[in-house]
């Protein structure tokens, strides 16, 4: 029983890591949608669950989905539609990807190295950083596309070329920054006939390949064109901007590689594979090296295409998995009595501090584990509102009044009347104040006694308020 269980722990710990993972956000399935998920994702998906399901473009409101590829709005609505509308069935949908995602970072890593620890490893680090946890029940995309550029680069590496395309084809078809995986796989593939990995026909093949997988993903928006007038959504074609490429490139090095406690783990690694180069002698294999370099294309790539186009932390997700599998890499080179039970023990404690940090912290983001408490001030603060506030006019910021006014947000079962979201509007009775959407005017308001306090509700350290107007004013 002792042997069959020593040479199984694996498969449990993953099994743990997974069933914890469902544990920590058990709650969370239950909260209604936030941010994006409020105002973007959710009535894209909900108008497209009850119009019919499509990967089309134009099949809804092109201002809807923001001319973003299909993929994932069709996977969701599919998915609320056959199992219902509720909030734990539309959460469940992305937790069920995030599983998913930690298993295929355990198949990738053991598939590299042979070796069931470096997958555990590489499924910890993953499953420890606040970024994956918050995103985890999100009805957002990020997590999807973490999954498909896991499997492209095991698939690739494989040389199993049909399930490549296909991986390929969903991440094309699911969001544009998929279509960094095909300069990325081109430059791979001139690597790997430069170290003497391929021949140059076999290289010639490989581009074929990739080129044939960015026509079949490109084709959604050759459609989109044909309908709508326009390649890509004329708003966010307008955000492409060059001159803040230098501080968006700076500030994706900082999420990716600094932020929630990764330069820490960061720091680490290095320091490991350092000192087993040294000590050592270690040397990867052929297989390793590529897929390290190989992450290395694709990762610079991923924040080169962030740098010039609207900047979220969040749109970063992507190339963490790959990235923290390299990690799991490097640190297993390290190898001592105990070695693996000082690993876990050492990662743990510091996702833990992390995701305390993130979880009690002051920042509001949708990186950040604190949004749970945030979302549950609102939901009091909402059913105080409802049930005090009649039908005076009254200022909410723009995601708060998405929540009031947007059934689909998971808020209110039907939209509250004279809500506004410009705060100088001189017939405003009410004001709400939230730490996430301060307001300068209303900052002002406060500050110059203008605006008196009405109501103000808090979960740990969030808060939602409500100022009413002096009456004198």
């Amino acid at each position: 029983m002792n042997s069959k269980l020593q040479n199984n722990w694996h498969i449990l710990f993953l099994a743990l890591l997974c069933a914890a993972l469902v544990v920590f956000k058990w709650e969370a399935l239950h909260l209604p949608f936030f941010w994006d998920e409020a105002w973007v994702y959710m009535p894209a998906i909900r108008t497209m669950a009850e119009q019919g399901p499509s990967i089309m473009p134009a099949s809804i409101d092109p201002d809807l989905y923001t001319g973003h590829p299909l993929l994932f709005y069709f996977m969701a609505s599919v998915w609320i539609k056959f199992w219902g509308y509720s909030l734990p069935i539309a959460h469940s949908l992305p937790l069920l990807i995030s599983i998913a995602l930690l298993i295929s970072v355990y198949v990738l890593a053991v598939w590299l190295t042979q070796n069931k620890f470096t997958g555990i490893l590489a499924s910890l680090l993953v499953g420890i950083q606040p970024i994956f946890l918050a995103q985890s029940t999100y009805l957002l995309i990020e997590v999807w596309l973490g999954l498909l550029f896991v499997w492209s680069f095991y698939f690739y590496f494989n040389q199993k070329w049909k399930a490549f395309a296909i991986c390929m084809v969903l991440a094309l078809w699911s969001k544009e920054s998929a279509f960094t995986l095909i300069p990325a796989f081109g430059l791979i593939a001139i690597y790997q006939t430069m170290t003497k990995q391929l021949s140059s026909g076999q290289m010639l093949k490989l581009f074929g390949l990739i080129a044939c997988c960015f026509v079949v993903g490109f084709s959604f928006f050759v459609i989109q064109k044909a309908k709508l007038g326009w390649y890509f959504f004329p708003r966010h074609a307008n955000w492409i901007n060059l001159d803040e490429t230098w501080d968006k490139f700076n500030a994706s090095l900082f999420t990716l590689f600094v932020a929630q406690g990764r330069s820490i783990m960061l720091i680490i690694t290095l320091a490991i594979f350092t000192f087993v180069y040294i000590k050592h002698n270690h040397r990867f294999t052929k297989q390793q090296q590529q897929f390290l370099v190989g992450t290395l294309i694709f990762t610079f790539g991923f924040i080169l295409f962030a740098s010039i186009n609207f900047f979220s932390p969040r749109y970063l997700f992507g190339a963490l998995p790959l990235l923290l599998t390299s990690a799991a890499l490097l640190i297993s080179t390290l190898k001592f009595k105990y070695h693996q039970a000082a690993f876990i023990f050492i990662f743990s404690i510091l996702g833990s501090i992390n995701i305390n940090e993130s979880l009690n912290g002051k920042k509001w983001g949708d990186v950040e584990l604190s949004y749970v408490h945030l979302l549950k001030a609102q939901i009091d603060f909402t059913n105080y509102f409802t049930a005090h506030v009649n039908t005076e006019k009254t200022y909410a910021p723009f995601l708060m009044c998405v929540n009031l006014t947007n059934t689909f947000a998971g808020m209110v079962t039907k939209p509250l009347p004279n809500i506004t979201v410009l705060s100088t509007d001189s017939a405003i009775v009410y004001y709400v104040r939230i730490p996430n959407e301060l307001d300068d005017h209303v900052e002002q308001l406060i500050q110059n006694n203008k605006v008196k306090l009405v109501k103000r509700i808090v979960e740990h350290q969030a808060w939602v308020e409500l100022y009413k107007k002096n009456d004198n004013n």
